[in-house]
């Protein structure tokens, strides 16, 4: 950090105004996967102000959060015709390419001597729900923010950069238990043209139901080594209609009738995810060696995605030398909703294009990801990467894509 940029913050941080920019560019190269050589290069500029406003005018427990960015470049995964949760470079997400654009803009509120928190304004859905400060050690999308299967399989469920109107209740009953609710408006014209990609648009004209979420969850800290552990089980209804994968308006197959399809009411998500620090390397608080697991359930009458479910390592300062590198692995496997794929095999023997631009029926996809993220100085690292997709597009007939990437992160 420049040393006179770095005395401003401090001054800023000490009046309770924190701000943060920062840059992270994530770029790709294809090994195979019949497009060797392809490539692709995706940035975010983002600029971060959170205010505390009892440290400003004295009103104690209030806190503003408030997060715009620019993001820009090419999603290699496109080459592929893969359009479905697996990008190599998650930092693409939300819309591509948008010069400005709003993420979130809400405020918190503490009470009860901080065991109640309420949150209120235009927020996305992941920030709370299925977190994890783990998730982002990847560069691929389908664990970075959250597992995607949830952002794709419920319009509700929306993931940075997106935000819909929404307030969130947590309570802390005792040390590391909480319990967490939502409300939050469905807008499944988020970041598109039809709604509004810079996020700027506050109107709720193509709101189409409520999303409710709830989650409980348990931070355990055990013993002398305070190894720290995150555990979560959450639950979600989406209110909104969606179309039935199979049926049809008469209860008929809609493939070999060809008529619209029957629409049903709501949706329903499960989500169990979980982390444990076995082995901790320094006192920060993801310093040490983590194993990670989930499991995520959609509706599959109406969704894409049936199951998710994923697994990993990550360490961070097992290395004494360098003892804020991290390395991780994770593998993780999404199967398509069966009655999406009676669907398309009725398309696909009948010879006509097939839903979900597939080419050939789905199954599922798996991805494997190995990662190594190299702290160089206060603010910059750089990230050496590798991913493997099996089954791109949850498709058999496509072959499997090695690539390799690099991610950059700088802050000020």
């Amino acid at each position: 950090m420049v040393p006179a940029w770095g005395s401003i913050i401090r001054n800023l941080n000490r009046k309770g105004i924190g701000l943060v920019i920062d840059y992270t560019s994530e770029s790709a190269l294809a090994l195979d996967g019949g497009h060797p050589g392809d490539a692709g290069y995706a940035h975010q500029i983002g600029v971060q102000l959170d205010v505390d406003w009892q440290k400003l005018v004295g009103w104690r427990g209030f806190v503003t959060h408030a997060v715009i960015v620019n993001r820009a470049g090419h999603n290699m995964a496109a080459d592929f015709g893969d359009r479905s949760l697996n990008g190599f470079q998650e930092i693409y997400g939300g819309g591509g390419n948008t010069a400005v654009h709003l993420v979130y803009v809400y405020g918190t509120q503490n009470l009860f001597h901080d065991r109640v928190q309420v949150a209120i304004g235009k927020m996305p859905v992941n920030i709370d729900f299925s977190a994890s400060p783990l998730f982002c050690t990847f560069m691929n999308k389908s664990m970075c923010g959250n597992p995607k299967s949830l952002t794709r399989g419920a319009a509700g469920f929306g993931t940075y950069p997106g935000s819909t109107w929404g307030t969130r209740v947590r309570y802390w009953p005792m040390h590391g238990v909480y319990a967490q609710a939502g409300l939050y408006g469905v807008n499944p014209y988020l970041n598109t043209n039809r709604y509004d990609r810079t996020g700027f648009n506050f109107n709720t004209n193509l709101y189409t139901g409520m999303y409710i979420p709830v989650e409980v969850g348990l931070i355990p800290s055990l013993g002398k080594n305070q190894l720290v552990g995150h555990y979560k089980l959450g639950i979600a209804y989406d209110s909104s209609n969606y179309a039935n994968n199979y049926y049809d308006i008469n209860g008929n197959p809609l493939a070999l009738t060809r008529k619209a399809a029957q629409m049903d009411n709501g949706k329903t998500q499960i989500w169990l995810e979980g982390d444990q620090m076995l082995i901790r390397n320094g006192h920060g608080p993801l310093n040490g060696f983590y194993l990670m697991a989930g499991l995520v359930r959609n509706t599959p009458e109406s969704g894409p995605y049936l199951y998710e479910y994923y697994f990993g390592l990550v360490d961070r300062g097992f290395w004494r030398a360098r003892p804020d590198d991290t390395f991780g692995i994770e593998v993780s496997r999404t199967t398509a909703s069966p009655e999406l794929v009676a669907t398309q095999w009725l398309d696909y023997d009948a010879g006509r294009s097939l839903p979900a631009n597939a080419t050939y029926p789905q199954s599922h996809i798996s991805v494997l990801e190995a990662t190594y993220n190299i702290h160089v100085c206060q603010g910059l690292s750089i990230q050496p990467d590798y991913q493997r997709i099996m089954r791109p597009n949850l498709q058999r007939n496509k072959p499997a894509i090695d690539a390799i990437g690099l991610k950059i992160h700088a802050t000020l």
